[in-house]
C-alpha cells in the first residue's frame, strides 16, 4: 500500500512530546459513540491498555481536536476520565490482529458522552448527533479511500421507561445510515448485566436493545451475558458501569458481534 509523508502534531504512544508521523494515507474506520459506558471502566491498566501503533484515533480535546492521533487511553470521547477506558481499543486491537490481513491503519473517532439520552441528546438536529456525522464526513473527505467499517453503539441506560425506544433506536440507525449514503454495520452493546437484573424496565430495555438485529438489517449485538455474565468483584460498586475488566470482556464481544456480521 502506497505510504504518504504527512506532517502533523500527534501525541507520542509515551508522553505528550510532539513530533512528527507517517501513517498510510486511508484508514479503517470505526465510529463509537453512546453514553458513558463506551468510556468509564474504572481500572486502566498502562501494561494492558497499551497503545498500538497499527490504531490511531481523531483527537477532540485541545489542541488535538480533528487531528490525527494515537489511540491512547483513555480515548478522547467527550466526556473521558483519568484512569478509565471503554471497550474500544480492545476492539480495535483484535480487528487487527484477526480482521485487518494488510495491516491498514486503523482510526477510532470517538464520540462517547456520558448521561445521554436518544430522546433528548442524540436527536437529529442535536449538536452530538451532528459533530459525529460531521467527523465521518470530514475524515472522508481528508483521506479518500478510508473505509467506514462500523459504529459500535453502547447507550440505553438514560432511557430506561421510555415508552418507545425501539423506535428511537431504530431511527437512529437509518437515519445515520441516510446522512453517511452508507448501509453502515451497526454492533449494539447490552447494558451492565447486574444493574439490569434489579429492574423490570431495564429487563425490558435490554431485550430491546437485543433484539435490535430483529428490526433493522445489519446490525449485531455485544451479548453481555454470552459465554458468562460479565461482572465485577463487587458488583454493586458503581454498579451501572463496567469496570476495566468488564470493558476488555466487552470489546471481544463486540469485536465477536461485528466478526459474525460480516462473515458471509
Amino acid at each position: 500500500m502506497k505510504r504518504v509523508a504527512t506532517f502533523l502534531t500527534a501525541i507520542t504512544l509515551s508522553s505528550c512530546q510532539l513530533l512528527t508521523e507517517d501513517f498510510h494515507e486511508s484508514f479503517d474506520i470505526f465510529v463509537i459513540a453512546g453514553q458513558s459506558n463506551t468510556n468509564s471502566g474504572k481500572g486502566l491498566n498502562y501494561k494492558i491498555d497499551q497503545p498500538d501503533a497499527n490504531i490511531l484515533q481523531l483527537g477532540r480535546n485541545y489542541p488535538y481536536d480533528y487531528l490525527i492521533i494515537p489511540a491512547k487511553e483513555p480515548l478522547q470521547h467527550h466526556t473521558s476520565n483519568k484512569n478509565q477506558i471503554g471497550f474500544g481499543l480492545t476492539f480495535a486491537k483484535l480487528y487487527n490482529k484477526h480482521t485487518n490481513p494488510s495491516k491498514k491503519t486503523i482510526l477510532i473517532i470517538p464520540c462517547g458522552y456520558g448521561g445521554t439520552s436518544l430522546q433528548k441528546d442524540w436527536t437529529f438536529d442535536g449538536y452530538l448527533y451532528n459533530d459525529m456525522i460531521e467527523r465521518i464526513q470530514k475524515t472522508l473527505e481528508k483521506y479518500p479511500g478510508s473505509q467506514l467499517k462500523a459504529l459500535l453503539w453502547h447507550q440505553g441506560e438514560s432511557d430506561v421507561n421510555h415508552p418507545k425506544y425501539d423506535q428511537l433506536l431504530d431511527q437512529f440507525i437509518h437515519q445515520t445510515r441516510k446522512d453517511l449514503k452508507v448501509n453502515l454495520p451497526v454492533i449494539v452493546g447490552g447494558m451492565v448485566p447486574f444493574w439490569v437484573s434489579k429492574s423490570e424496565t431495564r429487563t425490558i430495555q435490554q431485550n430491546i436493545i437485543k433484539n435490535t438485529p430483529y428490526r433493522v438489517d445489519n446490525v449485531g449485538y455485544a451479548d453481555p451475558e454470552i459465554p458468562f455474565v460479565i461482572q465485577k468483584e463487587d458488583n454493586f460498586f458503581d454498579e451501572i458501569h463496567y469496570d476495566a475488566p468488564g470493558q476488555r470482556e466487552l470489546g471481544k464481544r463486540y469485536y465477536t458481534a461485528y466478526k459474525n456480521l460480516i462473515q458471509p
